[in-house]
């Protein structure tokens, strides 16, 4: 790139461009995903700030992309060719995918006399008249939104003509798409088989009708989408879902049937309505990083005005109002770290889509909880959301269990973020004869010196503070192991109390060492050979050899 110009009593660029790579945006805009090779130039000049600029712009775009993590756009050639000057200006572009030419663009604009205004003033009220054909993949033009982790992909035809002005264009032409595509790599949101029909009518775009297939549900909606900025872009669309799958990931999977109406405009945006949640799934992950906090109340000295006080920040564009009812009856499955649960579930969404308050609860229907080797059975559960953050409700579950001769009893109490658990039993034993009975399946006072180092670590472990010792956990940190267990007797293969360490090879394949005090050692193998079945093997110093397979589904 060549440049030259001046800037002082008034402005003059002139920009020479010769394959100049597009990727170099990227450094600038951690989500502009620019690809492809610039030609051509750019002259601009303008006499002073009131006088109308002149511009004159001849570009050729070699193998134009946007990237993201959905895919990358098809790569089209584009030519383009455009003069502004206070008589008036045009433009002209032409889209071509190899050899074929696949969109058209012709406008012009008449600028209004002097008398009218200053210069921008006169560009937005100038008259305005062209026309837009395309006919190819709808990536290239959503590429252009440059949705991160979205894409778009199959045919779509444009046919519009426009008029008015340029800060209230008026079209009028139609829209058609099928066989679209749409990917959320964030959610696993997939609809495919989408069809599209619309149809340009004046200053807005209706949208009469959206089919899509989301799983083994479907999506349809209908509505209307502004093109004038002076009514701030209006929007109003309903969409309705049956049995849809709006989520699909390691974490989470869920399908929905309700309706959703988006309206936007001068006043802000309103997202309402009811969703109806037949079925949803959610694994449980214990998160290993730390939260960077985000810093509030942050001014560069340079945005303070001359008295010295903080400005009045803006509300960010795309934020819109919630009023949202979520119902699950029931088929609200979450699962992970011991818990095998299902729930029901009525909550309220209001705020804005940048700041959520969640009121209701979730109460238990049925459930498990797994914990030193012992199964629990769910008796209570409610996860009340009182307005505060998403992942921080007020949590109330309680479990039992039968162990040597008495009826333990699990009781978590507090907040998401600082859960409180007690333990207590019939007839009533203190909480750390409870906790050894679970653990090593016999009385506090015959516990070994090893023995009652962990139980002292356990009970630690689960104080509200969180910042007890474990040293079962920081000998697994320090060993590399990826699991460390301590397993109850097993009379069937003569094992004691026992220390179990494994390490997973390969995503696949794991392979865990078993030993007691009494000499008892044992080798167990699993290949997983698909998410539901896997071979085990297994190899014992007291009872041989054995091998089996384990199949394992969530209904």
């Amino acid at each position: 790139m060549r440049l030259s110009g001046n800037w002082g009593e008034g402005l003059r660029v002139q920009a020479r461009l010769d394959k100049l790579d597009l990727s170099l945006a990227n450094a600038l805009s951690r989500t502009a995903g620019l690809g492809g090779t610039v030609t051509g130039a750019l002259d601009f000049s303008q006499a002073s700030d009131a006088t109308f600029p002149q511009a004159i712009a001849r570009l050729n775009v070699d193998d134009f992309t946007r990237s993201s993590l959905g895919g990358v756009s098809s790569p089209v050639d584009i030519a383009f060719v455009g003069r502004l000057l206070p008589d008036g200006g045009d433009a002209r572009a032409l889209i071509k995918r190899g050899d074929t030419t696949i969109g058209r663009m012709v406008a012009s604009l008449q600028p209004l006399g002097p008398g009218a205004g200053g210069w921008t003033t006169r560009l937005l009220a100038a008259p305005l008249s062209g026309g837009i054909r395309y006919n190819g993949p709808s990536s290239v033009l959503f590429s252009l939104a440059g949705f991160a982790d979205q894409s778009l992909a199959g045919p779509i035809a444009v046919a519009a003509d426009f008029s008015g002005q340029v800060r209230a264009p008026q079209l009028a032409g139609q829209l058609r798409a099928e066989k679209l595509t749409y990917e959320n790599e964030t959610w696993g949101t997939r609809l495919s088989q989408m069809a599209v029909q619309g149809r340009f009518d004046n200053d807005s775009l209706e949208i009469e009708q959206i089919e899509a297939v989301a799983g083994n549900g479907r999506l349809t909606g209908s509505g209307t989408i502004g093109l004038s900025a002076e009514q701030g872009f209006p929007i109003d669309l309903t969409v309705r879902f049956r049995n849809a799958r709006l989520a699909r990931s390691n974490a989470l999977g869920a399908t929905a049937t309700g309706q959703l109406r988006i309206t936007n405009g001068l006043d802000g945006g309103l997202i309402e309505g009811r969703i109806i949640i037949p079925e949803a799934r959610y694994q449980i992950i214990r998160q290993g990083a730390a939260e960077v906090p985000e810093l509030t109340g942050v001014y560069r000295k340079s945005e303070l005005t001359e008295d010295g006080k903080r400005p009045t920040r803006v509300r960010p564009a795309g934020i819109f109002r919630l009023n949202v009812s979520v119902v699950a009856d029931n088929r609200l499955f979450v699962n992970g770290m011991g818990l095998e649960s299902e729930w029901s579930a009525r909550m309220q969404v209001t705020g804005t889509s940048a700041a959520p308050i969640v009121t209701g609860e979730a109460r238990v229907v049925r459930g498990t909880y797994s914990f030193a080797s012992r199964r629990f059975e769910l008796t209570r559960g409610i996860v009340s959301f009182e307005g505060g953050p998403l992942a921080d409700p007020q949590i109330n579950i309680g479990a039992s269990t039968t162990a040597e001769g008495v009826t333990a009893n699990i009781n978590i109490t507090g907040s998401g973020q600082v859960p409180r658990i007690a333990f207590s039993s019939t007839p009533s034993l203190p909480q750390d004869e409870v906790l050894s009975r679970l653990l090593f399946g016999s009385s506090v006072t015959n516990l070994s010196a090893t023995e009652a180092i962990q139980l002292a670590a356990a009970l630690n472990s689960l104080r509200a503070s969180g910042g007890g010792l474990n040293p079962l956990g920081q000998l697994r940190s320090a060993a590399g192991i990826d699991r460390l267990r301590i397993l109850g007797e097993d009379d069937t293969t003569g094992r004691g109390m026992a220390l179990a360490a494994g390490q997973y090879l390969t995503d696949d394949i794991y392979v865990e060492i078993i030993t007691d005090a009494r000499g008892f050692t044992a080798v167990q193998l699993e290949i997983a050979l698909t998410r539901a079945l896997s071979l085990l093997s297994a190899t014992g110093s007291f009872g041989g050899s054995r091998a089996g397979l384990k199949y394992s589904k969530d209904y």
